[in-house]
């Protein structure tokens, strides 16, 4: 019984953590608009971006966000195991792609052409 209640309390606070997230932001929004002709636009944008931080900072306090944190820390480690491939490798792709491109292009061309051809001997066009 006891954890039944927790798990309910624990889902309320989610719930108010992200609620209050999501308010912050909203808020941060119609801020930056409302102050449109009183603040000039780099104090407004910084500002913005600070609320962000914070509303990110207590998004990240419910479950879901502390899990979407995790999911991003452990993104970012998968992304430096990968191994890029160098400019000379990316130049060769590239005209090996447009070299390929080129070659279709001519040979729907020629089918064009003599799909052309037939059609207008079997009409009887010039």
């Amino acid at each position: 019984m006891t954890t039944k209640a927790e798990t309910g309390k624990s889902q309320a606070v989610n719930t108010l953590l992200l609620a209050l997230s999501a308010m912050m932001l909203i808020g941060g929004v119609a801020a930056y608009y409302y102050f449109q002709d009183a603040v000039i636009t780099p104090v407004r944008v910084v500002g913005l971006i600070a609320l962000v931080v914070v509303a990110s900072l207590v998004a990240a306090q419910s479950d879901s966000g502390a899990a979407l944190f995790r999911f991003l820390k452990e993104s970012d480690v998968e992304r430096r195991k990968v191994v890029w491939p160098t400019h000379q490798e990316t130049m060769q792709t590239a005209l090996m792609v447009i070299i390929v491109t080129l070659l279709i292009s001519l040979f729907l061309a020629g089918v064009d052409w003599l799909l052309g051809a037939a059609v207008r001997g079997l009409v009887g066009g010039a």
